[in-house]
């Protein structure tokens, strides 16, 4: 039975979503007391906000008074300054030497220590970093008077215990907070059991977000637009982790191939359906929304470039493409505008480049689905 059989009835409407910009800088105060924390404490008490300042404590010197605005904007620090005292004050950072800070310094400010106490200045930074290492102590302070924040041991083996911090601070192809999965939510699951593998925990809330937002429009398509978007999104996620992981690229692929057919049929399909049901006494806004079905579903850089780099990985090409997007389509189980022959078809066409015939095959499509509304 096809999805759409359930949408027509159903009324549609649009939501508007607003961004707030963030400042440029957070300018702490030590004197200035700490906001309440978001998130749950680990067992020594650290809070997610915490954990994440420790781990970027090295990079800062100890008279540093002004912070990047992600740190407010994306971790709710409020005051870095203060944090890091707090951080010093409970052991878990300390300040670093003169030779802890050398990695800080720009290649110019290193060759004029170097030139000051007699050492050559030739070579690449960390080669001039390695000679001024070997210098004592004592000369090397007398011309490095500021200092950087050091961790402890207790702050090495805090961070060893909080692995999902790391994973929020580096950067990856795709962003998981963009169905609402955060450093907070794998946070309170991460507290309830610590030795559970953060990647399980990110996982399992990847496929959580998913199953909601499938309830969602299945409850209401008409009201569900934006949750069949982050139902698909869902699955390109899910896709693009398996991939970093690197454990499976038969499965990574898999998912993400479903994500480009649920996106044509789910998302895009059922768009045009409930608008174009909307709009019956307007010939002119329908035909606009046939158009814009193409518009919809059409692979954008970001997509092909991720699609290609799977099927590399696959090492797969030509006719065994086709064999392979099919298989996961069928697996998918989703009708709607496209066939799984139509969708894998629509897929190599977008990908050599044919976006005229891709188009054309859109249209057509699309003007035959909304035909017996």
């Amino acid at each position: 039975m096809s999805f759409f059989s359930s949408v027509f009835g159903k009324k549609s409407s649009s939501n508007n979503q607003s961004q707030i910009k963030n400042v440029e800088i957070n300018k702490g105060s030590a004197n200035t007391p700490l906001l309440h924390l978001k998130g749950k404490p680990d067992a020594c008490g650290l809070y997610p906000g915490e954990l994440v300042m420790l781990s970027l404590a090295e990079k800062y010197k100890t008279t540093e008074t002004c912070f990047p605005s992600y740190l407010t904007h994306t971790y709710e620090i409020s005051n870095p300054l203060k944090m890091l005292k707090d951080l010093h004050n409970r052991m878990f950072i300390d300040i670093g030497n003169a030779k802890d800070c050398l990695s800080g310094f720009k290649l110019t400010e290193l060759k004029e220590i170097a030139a000051a106490l007699n050492i050559s200045v030739k070579g690449k930074k960390a080669e001039i970093v390695d000679q001024l290492s070997a210098v004592s102590e004592d000369a090397l302070g007398a011309l490095v008077k500021e200092r950087t924040w050091k961790l402890t041991e207790k702050g090495i083996e805090e961070l060893k215990a909080n692995p999902y911090i790391q994973y929020f601070l580096e950067k990856h192809n795709y962003n998981v907070t963009e169905v609402g999965v955060n450093i907070w939510t794998v946070n309170e699951e991460f507290v309830k059991g610590p030795k559970r593998p953060y990647k399980d925990i990110i996982y399992g809330q990847l496929n959580k977000a998913m199953n909601e937002a499938f309830l969602q429009f299945q409850k209401d398509p008409a009201l569900g637009l934006a949750a069949t978007s982050r139902y698909c999104e869902c699955y390109r996620l899910m896709g693009l982790f398996i991939e970093e992981e690197g454990k499976s690229y038969v499965n990574a692929s898999d998912m993400y191939f479903q994500y480009l057919f649920k996106r044509i049929n789910i998302h895009a399909g059922l768009q045009l359906l409930v608008n174009y049901k909307a709009f019956s006494y307007d010939k002119k806004f329908r035909e606009t929304f046939i158009n814009r079905y193409y518009e919809e579903i059409q692979l954008y850089p970001y997509q092909k470039t991720e699609l290609l780099r799977l099927l590399d990985e696959l090492n797969i090409s030509g006719d065994d493409v086709r064999k392979s997007l099919s298989a996961s389509f069928e697996r998918a189980q989703d009708t709607g505008i496209m066939s799984v022959k139509e969708a894998a078809d629509f897929i190599i066409l977008e990908l050599s480049g044919d976006v005229d015939q891709s188009r054309e095959l859109a249209y057509k499509l699309a003007k035959k689905a909304v035909k017996n509304i």
